[in-house]
């Protein structure tokens, strides 16, 4: 490996931002994804003949929870907070707009949400929930 090539693996280039979720009364380390993680991601992205994103509900829940998994980390162990697993429970029984929050936050962070730069780290106290109509 060349000495430039040593350099740039040993630059410390994730981003990391503290997200606080206060409908769930926790702070998440988010943690961009790696060039293969967000590769994959994008791989799972079907565009149709038009030229726009094709959301079905499997697909759009299997996006949010790879990209939530991915991200998501516990700020004092460093522990990823979810596995494939938790992503079931997460998907079926939390608030839509919570994790559309989370998960749109997972996306900034890591270069791919419209307004990446300025929704990393938002937290999700602007959602819409269903108490606030």
């Amino acid at each position: 490996m060349s000495s430039l090539a040593n350099k740039i693996r040993a630059a410390q280039d994730v981003a990391v931002e503290l997200y606080e979720v206060p409908e769930w009364d926790v702070v998440v380390e988010l943690r961009s994804m790696s060039a293969r993680q967000r590769a994959a991601f994008a791989s799972n992205i079907e565009i149709s003949d038009n030229g726009s994103v094709k959301l079905d509900v499997n697909r759009v829940e299997m996006l949010w929870g790879t990209v939530i998994e991915a991200c998501c980390f516990d700020p004092d162990s460093a522990e990823k907070v979810f596995t494939a697993d938790d992503i079931d429970w997460l998907m079926e029984e939390k608030n839509a707009s919570v994790v559309d929050s989370l998960a749109n936050a997972c996306l900034a962070i890591s270069g791919m949400g419209a307004d990446s730069e300025s929704d990393a780290g938002k937290d999700s106290s602007d959602s819409v929930t269903a108490e606030d109509g």
